[in-house]
Order: structure tokens, then C-alpha cells, then sequence
């Protein structure tokens, strides 16, 4: 089945007592943006919204990517857990007929919200702590274990899917929507993983039980260099989407200066040594974590590391697709996927909403036009401090990671006149991160997975409830197909264009930004997708 756009769940979800159907869900609250509107988070093929309903908290998931297979996969991997009962996996609920839009009714997801910080955040403020590192290493070693031994996989173990304790001790899994379950052996995978954490030679046809050890091994030997070299951190331009190791380490490990790096550590050299040739071997040959961490099951000749050896054209491989800040049409075509924006700051314009909580526009481009900005809001401004973006921020360039939400199209008059704005939203410190200008050109002229969000997932997603050995295999994920030029993006968008609804608007009046810049009074699709991306193109062509 289709399912709705990002822009038709924000318009329904403004009214949950009308369109949920879950009787506890339909009485909650959704946590929104500034605008009023609810803030969806990308999962996958799916969107996440936060609700606090009875003084419970839940994650709701409403699928946005089609599937052919959606509920038999989610009643298996809910039959296994349930039978498990394990802490490590948080209690949910697939409802087919969960929401209602236009008349139609479409599956959600409903789950308890998750305690503690992802892996991601943890990691932010502890990758120091040699002993909360050593405790999150045990706790991982742990979960590969359980893993192993009840055959069953998660399918996408990196920092924003594990959920840790306050010292590292414990950790939690979220998002199952790529799970490996007994019951479903002879399926392809619905995704491949977030690509800085998974094999090189992963395809959608290796889906068993195996799927998660490249990402314990990977996880394991970073944070045991972390342990040894608490500066490694900084000199490897660590992130929550890359910790240590990028993609393009484990695609040419020798060649790797983070791999020759780490190998030199005591203590760890042995098994960044062994990491370097599991990634150089076959999938189907990866050892388990307990194997691994005795030296058994290592196969493939032994790597000679030497960084001058490294191709003279080397791409960047993004955890997600590439967009340049300042290519309005590019951004345009991925409204509803998450993307990582690459910009230099033009202007930060600090206002206060009717709500009267400040909130922050930081703008690449003169945003009386057709542009791209982040928007924090008071929340988020609550999150990320002490790092709040302010005027000494312009000129930084700026890697962000975030969902791209729907379009803002403005009919104002006098100095403002009309613009038309794309916008991700900030909430968390982890989606903000300063490069300096050589990495951020480097980002920006490399090769990125293709679209929407995680790799090859929507090749992956025709191929599933195909016969087994029958699914048509993605693309490698060692190829990234070239960047599509502005004018290909936006031709793109047209082609997938469908009929989209218009938000409706707050009563309240706009709140204005004492620099000029007001704040939207909700992201009206007024022209529609279809005429944006042809306003767009006449902009580029003209």
C-alpha cells in the first residue's frame, strides 16, 4: 500500500482525538515545533512522534515508505520478543488500523518511550570516562551474546538505536523495524544499516542471524581506542553517526589513516588489526564478538597499513544522503527523509514566538528568497546549550543530520516580500557539528547513498515478499551512485509528486523575529510540492 506523506500525518496528528485510533494514544499530547505542529523524527521507513498520554510517554511510528510485507513482519518480530520477554527490548504494539487520513486507515506502531540516552548522546559527553566505556563495552558484549545465542538480530545496531544508562552499564534496544526472527528466514532485509557501522559487503540478501557482528566488532574496537586514547575522539572527528571508524575505513583499511592510528595503540593494535581484515573479507565470514575478542575465526591475509596509499580520488561516504545548504531545489526533493546538510551560516536571527519562548533561525542564505535554515526553537535552544548558536556563529560551516520538513511559503509584502523556506528542526546537540572549511568542501563534492535516508533501503523495500533467491539484489553498497544535479532533483520530485493536503494554520498571528525574519505561522503547502519544484527549476534554469 501507499501510505500518507509527512505533510498529511503533521496535518492529522494536529488533532489525535480524530484521526488515532488507539484508545490511549488518541487522548495524548504530541510534542511539537514552535510552529505548533507535531515534530517528527525519521526511523528508517518510518516517522517517529512523541506522545505523553495518561502520564505515559510512547514513541508513534507511522510508516511513510511503502511495503508489501509490513504487518507479517511486525506480528513476527512482536510473537519472538514477547516469547523472550527481555529488558533489552522495549514492550510495542502493531495496530493495522491505527490511524485514519482522508478516509483511509493505515498501521502504527505503538511502543513505550525508552529510558536513558541513545548511544549517540552518551557518547557526546562521556567519551572520556574510561570507566563508563568500559562498562558500555561489557554491556554490549553482553547483548551481542544474547543475541547470538537466541538467533535473532536486530539489523541495525549503531549510537542512535541503543539506549544506555546513566554510567554505561546497561543498554536497551529501539527501532525494530529491520529485526531477523526465525520466522522470517528466507526474507530479504528491509534495510541494510546505517552504513558507518555495517560491512561493506552487506546486501539486502544477507538476512539471518549474523547481521549485527560487524557492528559489535566495529562499536567494540572503537570504544576500547577510546579507553586507551581519550583523544582519538577529536582526532578521528568522532560523531553520533561515526564513532572512530567511517565507511571509508572499512572500505580500504589499508589505506585508512584512522585504522594505522589505531593499530599503534597498546592493547588494541591486535584487534584493529583483525577489524581491518574482517572488513576486507567476506560478509558470510564475520566472527561473533566472543570470538572475535580470542583472536578465532579472523579470516583473510593480515592488512599492511600505509595512509600515503590512498586512492587520489577519494569520496566521502555519508551515513546519509549529502545535501549542499545552499541548493534549495536539492533539499526540496528529500522533504520527509533525513539528510545531512552541509552549510556555511549566513545570518542567525533570534526572535520570540506568540508562545512568548524565543526560538532561532540560523540561515545559509538570504532568506528572503527560496532557502534552507535550522530552526531551534526553545526547547531545542534548552538542549543544545551551552552551544546556542549567536552572531559569532556566522561564517561556521556546519555539518547537520535531521528530517527535512515540509515547505514554508510566504506571500508577505514590503522589505520581507515572498520567500519560500525548507527547514530542520533542532533538538538534540548530537544533529549540530562544526568542520572546518576543507571537510565541509570534501562532504560536499563526494558521492552519497542514495535516497531517502538509510542506504539502499528504498531498493531494498521493492524487494521484499519476493520469492527467496528471486528478490532483485540493491545496488553493492560499496557503489554510491553520483550526486543527481539541482535540475534532476527537482524533476525527480515532480515525477513522485502526489496530491497533498494544506496544513492548517494556528489562529494566533505570526510571531514576528526582531531581526526581520518572521516566524512562520505553520508550513503551508500552499503551491504543493509540484509547484515548488517547478518554481524551483525555472529559478535554476533562468
Amino acid at each position: 500500500m501507499a501510505y500518507p506523506t509527512l505533510e498529511q500525518y503533521n496535518e492529522a496528528l494536529q488533532s489525535p482525538q480524530y484521526v488515532l485510533l488507539d484508545p490511549i494514544l488518541k487522548q495524548g499530547k504530541l510534542k511539537t515545533t514552535g510552529l505548533g505542529l507535531p515534530l517528527a523524527l525519521c526511523g528508517g521507513f518510518a516517522l517517529t512522534y512523541t506522545v505523553d498520554a495518561g502520564g505515559r510517554k510512547f514513541a508513534l511510528r507511522c510508516f511513510h515508505r511503502e511495503s508489501r510485507e509490513l504487518e507479517r513482519r511486525y506480528q513476527a518480530i512482536s510473537a519472538r520478543l514477547r516469547q523472550l520477554g527481555s529488558p533489552y527490548f522495549l514492550p510495542f504494539e502493531f495496530i493495522p488500523n491505527g490511524i485514519r487520513i482522508q478516509g483511509a486507515t493505515y498501521p502504527i506502531v505503538k511502543m513505550e518511550w525508552a529510558q536513558g540516552r541513545t548511544l549517540a548522546e552518551f557518547l557526546e559527553s562521556e567519551h572520556r570516562n574510561i570507566r563508563a566505556l568500559q562498562n558500555l563495552r561489557q554491556s554490549l558484549a553482553r547483548l551481542a551474546d544474547f543475541l547470538e545465542r537466541n538467533q535473532i538480530a536486530h539489523g541495525d545496531i549503531q549510537p542512535e538505536n541503543l539506549m544506555v544508562n546513566a554510567d554505561g552499564s546497561n543498554v536497551q534496544l529501539i527501532d525494530y523495524d529491520g529485526m531477523f526472527v526465525e520466522a522470517l528466514r528466507g526474507s530479504t532485509a528491509t534495510e541494510v544499516g546505517q552504513l558507518n557501522f555495517q560491512h561493506p559487503r552487506r546486501s539486502a540478501t544477507d538476512f539471518n542471524e549474523r547481521l549485527d557482528r560487524f557492528s559489535f566488532l566495529t562499536l567494540d574496537v572503537a570504544l576500547h581506542a577510546l579507553a586507551s586514547s581519550p583523544a582519538l575522539w577529536a582526532n578521528s572527528q568522532s560523531e553520533p553517526s561515526a564513532i572512530v571508524f567511517r565507511r571509508n575505513d572499512f572500505l580500504a583499511p589499508g589505506a585508512s589513516t584512522i585504522f594505522n592510528d589505531v593499530a599503534k595503540l597498546q592493547g588494541v593494535a591486535t584487534h584493529a588489526r583483525n577489524l581491518a581484515r574482517v572488513a576486507a573479507g567476506d560478509f558470510q565470514s564475520i566472527p561473533t564478538l566472543a570470538d572475535f575478542l580470542q583472536d578465532r575465526g579472523i579470516t583473510g591475509s593480515a592488512i599492511i597499513f600505509n595512509p600515503k596509499s590512498s586512492p587520489a580520488e577519494i569520496v566521502y561516504q555519508g551515513a546519509y544522503t549529502v545535501c549542499d545548504a545552499t541548493k534549495y531545489a536539492q533539499v526540496l526533493a528529500l522533504v520527509g527523509s533525513r539528510i545531512e546538510l552541509i552549510g556555511q551560516i549566513q545570518s542567525v536571527r533570534r526572535g520570540w514566538g506568540a508562545n512568548k519562548k524565543p526560538y532561532i533561525f540560523v540561515n545559509f542564505s538570504d532568506w528572503r528568497g527560496d532557502a534552507v535554515k535550522l530552526s531551534i526553537w526553545s526547547d531545542g535552544m534548552k538542549a543544545i546549550e551551552p552551544n546556542v548558536p549567536d552572531d559569532s556563529w556566522v561564517g561556521r560551516w556546519l555539518s547537520v543530520t535531521g528530517l527535512v520538513e515540509p515547505p514554508f511559503v510566504s506571500k508577505g509584502k514590503g522589505r520581507s516580500g515572498g520567500y519560500s523556506h525548507l527547514s530542520i528542526t533542532i533538538s538534540a546537540p548530537s544533529q549540530l557539528r562544526q568542520l572546518n572549511e576543507a571537510e565541509a568542501r570534501f562532504r560536499l563534492r563526494g558521492g552519497n547513498p542514495p535516497s531517502p535516508t538509510n542506504s539502499q533501503n528504498s531498493d531494498i523495500l521493492r524487494t521484499m515478499g519476493a520469492p527467496p533467491g528471486r528478490a532483485s539484489a540493491p545496488a553493492s553498497p560499496r557503489r554510491t551512485a553520483p550526486p543527481r544535479s539541482g535540475n534532476q532533483q527537482v524533476l525527480a520530485a515532480m515525477q513522485a509528486q502526489t496530491p497533498r493536503t494544506t496544513a492548517s494554520r494556528p489562529t494566533q498571528p505570526p510571531p514576528q523575529n526582531s531581526g526581520g525574519q518572521s516566524s512562520p505561522p505553520a508550513p503551508s503547502t500552499g503551491k504543493g510540492l509540484l509547484g515548488l519544484a517547478l518554481h524551483a527549476l525555472w529559478r535554476l534554469l533562468k
